[in-house]
């Protein structure tokens, strides 16, 4: 019998402290998550406008490549010496490298955003150990 009070009673001070815990962070609990919704959405529209940022960048480059082979292809059409081909290859070669550093420097510009810290969680409340039988 006396085992079982002891064991009572350290369960009922346990289910105490763990309600005195929550109930003591649960305004914090709040503030926190709202907190925490705003920084996430926030942090949703700054990587929206990346992408788009980052794509436009991408098919810049793709659309000044393409350029440069469609002006490739008609210089060859007119080609009727080695000078010539060898001339519209350097053409095309300084239009790709020039597509190509135009790119990274955009992309070097462009800031990716940076995730909101996710919350730490509340350390849980020790466990209430039973009584030693006596």
């Amino acid at each position: 019998m006396l085992a079982t009070k002891k064991f009572l009673t350290a369960a009922l001070i346990a289910t105490s402290l763990v309600g005195g815990v929550s109930s003591a962070t649960a305004a914090d609990t709040k503030d926190a998550a709202i907190a925490r919704a705003q920084a996430q959405a926030s942090f949703q529209s700054q990587m929206t406008t990346y992408l788009t940022a980052h794509r436009a960048i991408v098919d810049a480059h793709r659309a000044a490549n393409a350029k440069a082979l469609a002006d490739f292809q008609a210089a060859l059409a007119n080609v009727t010496t080695d000078a010539q081909l060898q001339a519209a290859k350097d053409a095309r070669k300084a239009a790709h490298v020039a597509a190509d550093a135009t790119a990274k420097a955009a992309e070097a510009a462009l800031v990716k955003p940076v995730k909101p810290a996710k919350p730490v969680k509340a350390t849980p409340a020790p466990k209430a150990s039973a009584a030693p039988k006596a």
